[in-house]
Formats: C-alpha cells, structure tokens, sequence
C-alpha cells in the first residue's frame, strides 16, 4: 500500500531566544557528503573510491526577509561560530505531525542582498560554512557532525569513534 510523503508543514528559526518566525522563510540544509579518493589496486579492472572517514564543506543557506542587522553582523565576524543557529519544524509523516529540529554553528561567509521590486520582499541570503549540525526527529537524534570534535554520529553510531580513538584524541 503506498504512502503519503512526509510534508514539511512549517518551521521557525531562532538565535537564543530570538524567533525569526514569519522572516527565516527559507533554508537549505548542508549537503552531508563523505570525502573520498580514487585507489588504484593492481588485479582490479579499474579505480575504487574509497571513504577517508572524512565529510566534504558543509555549506547552508538562509534567506530571511528582513534587514536583520543583528544577523548581517554576523556576516565575516570571527565570533559567529559561537551563534548556534536553531530551526525548529513540524513535518506531517503519515498524518501525524512530528517535530524536527536542526542546531548549526559554523562562520557566517556571505550575505547576499536579493533583487530590489516595488512591492516585493527584501530578503537577504546568507551562507553559512557549517561545523556543527545536529538534526533531530521527534525528540532522536538523527545526526550529529561536530568537524572541530572529529564526531560524526548517524543514527546513534559514531563513524569516527576508531579514528579519534587512534589519533588519541
């Protein structure tokens, strides 16, 4: 029997205790994605990629419809690695409505200053270089990322757990 897709139904982002309710309209997640090289192996009809237990950049986008001057000055500060930005979602899977949260932290990069109408919204984009994500479904965590920490969990496993083990960390 098929299923209903789950639904995004709404979110709302937060800084502390800051909502941004009705203003961070859009956000793209980071892309989470293992770094790997191509190894070369004699007997073998050609190259294997193989993992190095390492993430690639961890990029996320943010538009919020403001002239927010307290995030645009987060924008190139040292200190905004220290900002744990917050969306919080309600996503409908099979009619019942459960709650995902996203925490990130990492150097605000970029802002971007969105087309200029008569009558349209005035957005501003940001990009965020990520170096912690946690993405959590109904209260379990689904992922955690901390790169400075060298921890990468899914679902309750830590993938680096030998490395950092083996680096003494």
């Amino acid at each position: 029997m098929a299923k209903m897709p789950s639904v995004l139904v709404d979110i709302n982002c937060f800084f502390k205790d800051e909502s941004f309710a009705g203003l961070a309209n859009t956000m793209t997640l980071p892309k989470i994605a293992t770094k790997m090289i191509d190894v070369a192996m004699a007997g073998v009809a050609g190259d294997i990629a193989r993992d190095t237990g390492r993430l690639e950049k961890l990029e996320c986008e943010v538009t919020i419809s403001h002239y927010a001057s307290r995030v645009i000055g987060l924008v190139g500060d040292r200190e905004s690695r220290e900002e744990v930005f917050i969306a919080r979602g309600a996503v409908d899977v099979d009619g019942v409505i459960k709650t995902v949260v996203v925490r990130q932290q990492g150097f605000w990069r970029e802002v971007e200053f969105n087309e200029w109408a008569p009558e349209k919204e005035s957005t501003t984009k940001f990009a965020i270089d990520v170096e912690m994500f946690e993405f959590e479904l109904d209260g379990k965590e689904i992922i955690h990322i901390d790169k400075l920490a060298n921890i990468y969990r899914v679902n309750g496993k830590d993938r680096n757990e030998a490395i950092r083990t083996a680096l003494a960390q």
